[in-house]
């Protein structure tokens, strides 16, 4: 498989400080694992679990990201491989003194395949700074599962974010056709963007969920009577094998609980490693 970038680069994003480098890579075949490749601060650990597709759990032992550290995450599919992709805690994004970190995760889904991407959340302090990319390539046949949150800040550590950098991409491909591009951007005065009512209007916990496989439209209802019985802000829409639903929160708590029940909806179980 082809390296998103060297682990051990010396590249500090112009701090000159040491930074850090992770990378790790799996690929399954049907029922057998072909690689599973680990460097840097990137380690992945494929625990023994009871029912549901074999799990792979991300560790960023750097214990977080910051000015020039950089993360990839890439994962193989193919004769009707089944994964679910998770962390094995919250990311962090600290302060930045000089250029963002860079995350980039490439997911490649084969004929008849089904992968769970269910990371935890992702934390953003003040003055944090991420570039962030997922790239997800599928067969018309197969079945993806994604969610990514953000938090501003811990409400419970009395953590403000008043200024922040965040370019979050998402491109998924369904048999070569790009079929959703998801494109998020904060920088300077996040306080102004999270009071904007047609923005963030007070929220500090936001996700996005996206799922794609056949005939998964039909389970609209269901997400929307979910939906319903939540004191949040959240919306679902499923047409053409997809079904998006963005969801929008004071705080991670009430946000990763309405996530979690939308899983078992969507016909995926929750990773046993999130927290709760």
């Amino acid at each position: 498989m082809r390296p998103m970038f060297d682990a051990c680069s010396p590249s500090d994003g112009g701090t000159g400080l040491q930074r850090a480098r992770g990378r790790v890579a799996v690929s399954l075949a049907g029922a057998r694992l072909g690689q599973l490749a680990q460097s840097g601060c990137g380690r992945l650990m494929m625990p023994r679990t009871r029912g549901g597709p074999p799990l792979a759990v991300v560790l960023n032992t750097a214990g977080g990201l910051t000015s020039g550290d950089r993360f990839s995450v890439e994962a193989v599919l193919s004769e009707g491989a089944r994964l679910s992709l998770s962390t094995q805690a919250a990311e962090r994004i600290y302060r930045s003194i000089g250029g963002a970190a860079t995350v980039e995760n490439r997911l490649t889904i084969g004929r008849g395949c089904t992968l769970w991407w269910l990371p935890q959340e992702t934390i953003l302090f003040e003055r944090g700074a991420l570039r962030r990319r997922l790239e997800v390539d599928m067969a018309e046949d197969a079945r993806f599962l994604g969610l990514e949150m953000l938090v501003l800040g811990r409400r419970a550590m009395g953590e403000t974010v008043t200024a922040a950098h965040l370019a979050d991409h998402w491109r998924i491909r369904r048999g070569g056709r790009l079929v959703q591009a998801e494109a998020l951007r904060l920088e300077g005065d996040v306080t102004s963007l999270a009071r904007a009512p047609a923005l963030l209007d007070g929220a500090r916990a936001l996700g996005v969920m996206s799922c794609l496989a056949p005939g998964i439209e039909a389970r609209l209802p269901q997400v929307r009577r979910v939906l319903a019985r939540e004191d949040l802000r959240a919306a679902a829409s499923g047409w053409e094998g997809r079904l998006v639903v963005r969801m929008l929160a004071p705080d991670l708590g009430p946000l990763k609980a309405l996530a979690a029940r939308l899983v078992g909806v969507l016909g995926a179980q929750l990773p046993p490693v999130w927290q709760i």
